[in-house]
């Protein structure tokens, strides 16, 4: 094989390594951790497995499996490691799947160096990364899409009845995980798929009867069971509000409702640093051919454009938009990335190399310089990481052996950048970002007995979920100001006691509230202060 048909081994390993660098060694951060963590962990401890719950009350947004899988990755591995490690590993499996099974289906059609462009570019996609890398959700709704479309694209296309009914199977537990969004990103690739190979399908016609009952069956198990228990109100919080009212806008009060180009800025951030190599394939039209030499070729890359820039404008036409939307999607826009890197033009390969240069320089830099945080700004001391100047000199041979091959060297630098972020600059994020001091200072100080009588102000998930995480406190929440001043004055039959997490904001909205009593007060990172207040009586 043509040395430049072909990937060297240890560049291979560096991305695998970017899989397994920073997943542990640190506490849930916001945003999101501490309320994921803070839900799987109730749970794990005997809470409702079949509605999640958040300070006391049902949290309905989505169904209940990432709970499930996260909570017991929880009570076995987290009996091994911490608990935020054991859940954050669940997003790393979740990721290596992906990887697995994106780098399978693009060497069975495409061969064995797209295989591996594939692997290189996902691997070290920067959305990708992250998504590994943190106690959400996305991840794993991401392994379970690219489950539902690669294996019904292969199961159909060969006539593979396990790898087809894989994928129908891995079409309803994606609806277990998000709802409806996900069989909306599942939808326009799937069509495809039956379009292409509507005789094949017509022809196995009782299989894909099989297939229907995998992809129905559990998300109508788990509805009845919900409407059953929850009730008519927590249906429609949960079908109304959160599936239909997120799409349409209609639930602008649940946040995040953007305008309709946020994504056109937001995709190109998240696929970095190959956001250059996806603008040049489409530039160049590069999906009139694929890779591999036959129809089916072609057809993984058709879909898998589909599925990337289809389910791109479907996210545009929703009402609440964010970042980790996108993440279901970077596996296909990572295959159809893959087609164009045998063939760069001149302006990429620059684009790619003042990119490679971007990551190599830090590398040496922070050999000699260490990071640290002294509570209120983040400090540089005189040092030598051996670790550090492993990577650099790791990474100047690449840029120097690698320099024909701007594309491997690219992703060869790049996962050295990710590594030697996760050794430098994690811990001093750590130091920043973890709520566990405050939350254990401001517990310390509760009275005995009154663990069950604290309640948190305001509308703060986080702190909810942190309390829940690390001390095991339920804090239903608190927002009318008549409540409030009944907690203050003592006439409150349920709460003594009351968290806030900004004190500006509770008293301007609680004007007419008695003197209180602090409690306790704890800073977590450089400037907030949460604090633990009671009757001034």
């Amino acid at each position: 094989m043509n040395k430049y048909q072909s990937i060297p081994w240890w560049v291979i390993l560096l991305c695998l390594l970017t899989l397994v660098f920073g997943v542990g060694g640190h506490e849930p951060w916001t945003p999101d951790e501490p309320r994921e963590a803070g839900i799987a962990m109730t749970m794990s401890r005997g809470g409702d497995w079949l509605i999640p719950e958040l300070g006391g009350k049902p949290f309905v947004e989505k169904p209940p499996l990432y709970y499930w899988a996260s909570s017991l990755m929880m009570r076995t591995l987290g009996t091994i490691t911490d608990p935020a490690t054991a859940a954050r590993t669940l997003s790393a499996l979740a990721a290596a799947l992906t990887l697995l099974l994106v780098w399978a289906v693009t060497r069975s059609y495409w061969g064995q160096f797209s295989a591996g462009a594939v692997l290189l570019l996902l691997s070290t996609t920067y959305g990708f990364v992250r998504a590994g890398h943190w106690i959400i959700i996305d991840p794993v709704l991401m392994a379970l899409v690219s489950g539902a479309v690669l294996l019904f694209f292969i199961g159909v296309d060969r006539e593979k009845s396990g790898l087809l009914l894989a994928g129908y199977l891995a079409a309803g537990l994606a609806f277990l995980t998000k709802g409806f969004v996900a069989w909306m990103l599942i939808g326009p690739p799937w069509i495809l798929i039956i379009a292409l190979n509507s005789r094949k399908i017509i022809r196995r016609r009782a299989l894909h009867l099989i297939g229907l009952v995998l992809l129905l069956g559990p998300p109508l198990i788990w509805m009845i069971l919900f409407y059953r228990q929850a009730g008519q109100n927590l249906w429609h919080e949960w079908f109304i509000d959160n599936q239909i009212g997120r799409f349409t806008g209609a639930s602008a009060h649940l946040g995040h409702i953007k305008g309709p180009f946020y994504y056109l800025w937001m995709a190109p951030l998240i696929l970095l640093p190959w956001t250059p190599v996806l603008i040049d394939w489409i530039v160049r039209r590069g999906w009139r051919a694929a890779p591999g030499a036959d129809k089916s070729a072609r057809n993984l890359l058709l879909i898998s454009a589909l599925w990337g820039l289809g389910g791109l404008f479907l996210l545009s036409l929703s009402g609440t938009k964010r970042e980790v939307y996108l993440y279901p999607l970077i596996p296909a826009f990572a295959i159809i990335t893959a087609a164009g890197v045998t063939s760069l033009s001149r302006w990429c390969r620059i684009t790619l190399l003042v990119i490679s240069i971007i990551f190599l320089l830090p590398l040496p830099v922070f050999t000699f310089l260490a990071l640290d945080w002294n509570g209120s700004k983040v400090t540089l001391a005189l040092t030598f990481n051996i670790p550090l100047a492993l990577a650099a000199g790791v990474g100047i041979l690449s840029f120097l052996r690698l320099k024909e091959r701007p594309f491997i060297r690219t992703a060869a630098l790049a996962a050295l950048f990710y590594i030697a972020a996760s050794l430098t600059a994690l811990p001093i994020l750590e130091k920043v970002w973890s709520y566990k001091p405050m939350t254990l200072a401001l517990t310390a100080a509760i009275p005995e007995g009154a663990r069950d009588r604290v309640c948190l102000w305001g509308n703060d998930e986080t702190t909810q979920g942190v309390f829940s995480y690390y001390s095991g406190i339920t804090l239903p929440m608190v927002r009318e100001p008549s409540r409030v001043t009944a907690i203050l004055k003592n006439e409150d039959p349920d709460f003594d006691l009351i968290v806030i997490p900004r004190l500006n904001e509770f008293e301007d909205k609680n004007p007419d509230a008695p003197e209180w009593k602090t409690v306790a007060r704890a800073k977590k990172g450089r400037r907030r202060v949460f604090y633990l207040i009671g009757s001034g009586e």
